[in-house]
């Protein structure tokens, strides 16, 4: 599982990198992979942070040393980072709620690097098996406090820099979200890179 983890992390900060600075061309190769990376993270969250296989499940051994907290822990790590890459995706595709979704996700990356922290601080058992998480958790609210503090416009421009129409459309309909004929509009100029 880790390896998985590894290989779908470094591919997708390979394609962030390309969708920066080289332009859109794989794009929906990179949309497709957060996807997936925020479902691997929901479903398999709990065997990832537990170093565990499915099949060990099975097994007794494997199974003595679990614990409440690691169980809640490991699931809740898990929906918290599927969160963070739904986030990355309205944030990449400027989606209705992109400011909710980062907020939240900002909020929650605190709250378990918080959590995390004071129990690594404490040096507990507890935080040992959170300090991985620590670290994922550094990562993603330091992420999502960039995004927070960039204005949109600069936003806009480093990643659609290509399609000037895609973002006059876009600035048109936070002007006035209620005009259809600009939601219309919007939808046409980015459905032009899908």
């Amino acid at each position: 599982m880790k390896r998985i983890e590894i290989t779908g992390l470094i591919v997708i900060g390979l394609l962030l990198f390309f969708r920066v600075f080289v332009g859109m061309q794989l794009h929906v190769l990179l949309r497709i992979l957060l996807v997936l990376t925020s479902i691997f993270y929901l479903w398999f969250g709990f065997f990832l942070f537990n170093k565990l296989g499915v099949i060990d499940l099975f097994h007794r051994s494997a199974r003595k040393n679990l614990s409440p907290f690691k169980i809640t822990s490991s699931i809740v790590a898990g929906f918290v980072y599927s969160v963070s890459f739904i986030s990355i995706i309205h944030n990449l595709e400027f989606y209705r709620g992109m400011h909710f979704l980062t907020l939240l996700a900002l909020l929650l990356n605190s709250l378990l690097l918080a959590w995390g922290g004071y129990l690594t601080w404490k040096e507990s058992r507890e935080g040992v098996f959170l300090k991985p998480l620590f670290y994922r958790s550094l990562i993603f609210t330091v992420l999502f406090l960039g995004v927070w503090v960039t204005p949109l416009e600069t936003r806009l421009n480093l990643l659609y820099k290509e399609h000037p129409s895609f973002i006059e459309a876009y600035k048109a309909h936070m002007e006035e979200p209620d005009d259809q004929e600009k939601l219309q509009q919007l939808r046409e100029e980015r459905s032009a890179f899908r």
